[in-house]
Formats: C-alpha cells, structure tokens, sequence
C-alpha cells in the first residue's frame, strides 16, 4: 500500500483554558491512485466546488449538498472507486477523505455527524486505515456531515499536485492579502539569466543577499558592468588581482570579489503558497503597497532567493523576481 503523505502544520492560540483554536491552518495531503481521464474530471470538479467553501462555526456542513448529485449532468464521469469498482463520480470519496483527515486533526472541535468508510474490499490506498475513510455515495444517500465547534470560520482550499490531493483549513480571519481585484498590467519582467554550463571555470554567486556587482577593474570603486543575482554562475579567465576574481558574465568581462564565489552549484530552495484561499500577490518590492507583478495561486511553487526583507521573501515566479509574504510560503522537500 502507498505511505499517505501528510503534512499538518497547526498554528493554534488557545482561548484561556478552553480547547478552542483561535486561528488554524491546517495541510494534509492524500496519494491519487487512477490518473484516468474520468479520474482526472471527478477530482478536478469536485476540488473546484470545495475550494473557498467556508465550514461556518456552529454549523452543520454536507459534502453531498456542495457536491450535488454524480451524474454527467452536473460534471462527473464513471472512474473506479475506492474498492476498485467503476461507478459514476469515483474519486470523490478520495475527497472526502482527504478533507476528513484536515478536519481529524482539529480532535474534539469537529463532530461528525455522518462519516461512513469502506470496507475490507477498499483498495484505493489512499488511506492507510480504512477506518480513516470516507465513504460518500449520493445516489444511496451517503454523506459525509460534520459541525464546527471552533471559534472560527474555516475555509477550504483543495489542489492535486504531483499525484498528490491537497487539502488545506484555515481560519478565514487570518487570510490577507489574497487577490480580489482584477490583476493589474504585470509590470516588464527583469530576466534571470540561465546558468551557464557548469566546467572547472564554473563559479557560483554566495555569500550574498541578493546580487554582487560585476566591475570594470578590480577594486570597490570601479564602475559596475551588472549586477550578479545570488545563485548565478559566471565563468572565470583564471586571474585574480587583489582577492578580485576575473570573470566572465552575460556576455561582460570584470571583476568580482573571491569572497562571493564559490564552487559548486547552491542548493535551489522551492516554496509552495499555502494558507491564502485562491492566491497571493508577487510584488515589485518587499511592502504591501508596492507594484503587483503577477498573482500567484494557492499550489504554485515559487524559487526562493534566501533573502528576507519587512516579513516578505524574495523569489522567482514564471521567470519574474520580487517578493511574496513569508507567512504565504511554504518550503518544499525536493
């Protein structure tokens, strides 16, 4: 059976000595197990209608009501289900579950008041217990439905990545900055330039926050040629003249100080955005007020360029640099 990947990360404040969450934001993820063209539809349709869904506090909420009927009228095709079986909406269960499993961990906060799972048959592998399954079925009658006990309104927000189903909880007061309006003309994109072949000559930008200054003649005052993003590769003639590596960059010979070059490549950092409903802003500067350049949606990944500045990260979307809110971002494990 496939090892579920789960990744639950709980930013919780209690509430005196009560068990209430003041704020949740809570990522678990579930393997996909049919990539099938009816597969791919339920999933993709089924995550669609669940996204931005709010699971209001003190209220009841059904999956079968915001799913509605599996029927190709409303957007579903047969796939298999979870005991192998094709029927009409198959993988919606695999929803289900993946949902059930963000809710498990918020404990006694969340009843269940319908919860039905599969049965020694199920084969999905999407659920290393059976127990942790949830069946739905809406022409049989079969809900999932369950009431939220916590302080707060939750959203949800669901994607399918790289054979992974996503499901993420969060309290609907702490998302900010997200995109509401139309997206604003992307400002003109600075290009990164590719790195060159690695070779004995290769070197690597280090030791830096962000660029280091290429200049005419080596020393601090020369003039600057370019400025050298963290993490680029420029290739060496071999001399050196005071610390001062001679090399080559984008097409310029100058100068770089030793002491911010380094063989080998640097480990690529890759962050997801998390905890935002559809998106975040990419902004030309690190403040909330600067220039939007692109919005970034919920799923996306983003290369980090280690550099922090006023709560934002400086990164890389689609071949544009500037900088998204640290809290939005998520790193990965390549």
């Amino acid at each position: 059976m496939k090892k579920i990947f789960a990744l639950t990360l709980i930013v919780a404040m209690m509430l005196c000595s009560s068990q209430a969450f003041a704020s949740v934001m809570i990522v678990t993820g579930t393997p996909t197990y049919d990539d099938s063209e009816g597969m791919t539809q339920n999933l993709t349709h089924a995550i669609e209608t669940l996204n931005n869904q709010i699971i209001e506090k003190g209220k009841t909420f059904s999956l079968n009501k915001v799913l509605g009927p599996r029927t190709e009228g409303n957007g579903y095709a047969p796939a298999l289900n979870g005991n192998g079986v094709e029927v009409m909406g198959g993988g919606v269960s695999q929803v289900a579950t993946t949902l059930y499993l963000a809710l498990k961990e918020l404990g006694e906060e969340i009843t269940y008041d319908e919860r039905h799972t599969f049965g020694n048959a199920f084969n999905a592998g999407y659920a290393e217990d059976v127990k942790d399954t949830a069946l739905t079925d809406y022409r049989h009658g079969l809900d999932f439905k369950f009431t939220n006990n916590t302080a707060d309104d939750l959203v949800i927000s669901m994607w399918d990545g790289g054979g992974t189903l996503f499901c993420q909880l969060t309290d609907a007061s702490i998302i900010t900055d997200a995109p509401t309006e139309e997206p604003a003309p992307a400002a003109e994109a600075t290009p990164i330039p590719a790195p060159a072949p690695a070779s004995d000559n290769t070197y690597y930008v280090v030791n830096i926050k962000s660029h280091v200054n290429l200049r005419e003649e080596p020393s601090t005052d020369s003039a600057i040629l370019a400025g050298v993003s963290k993490g680029s590769a420029v290739q060496s003639t071999g001399e050196t003249v005071d610390d001062f590596m001679r090399v080559e960059y984008d097409g310029k010979i100058g100068y770089i100080h030793s002491k911010y070059l380094a063989k080998g490549a640097p480990t690529e950092i890759w962050l997801t955005v998390v905890n935002c409903s559809t998106g975040v802003s990419l902004r030309e500067s690190a403040s909330k007020k600067a220039d939007k350049l692109a919005d970034v949606a919920l799923g996306e990944r983003v290369r980090s360029f280690d550099h922090e500045e006023n709560g934002f990260l400086e990164v890389e979307y689609n071949g544009t640099r500037g900088f998204i809110l640290k809290d939005y971002l998520e790193e990965n494990q390549e």
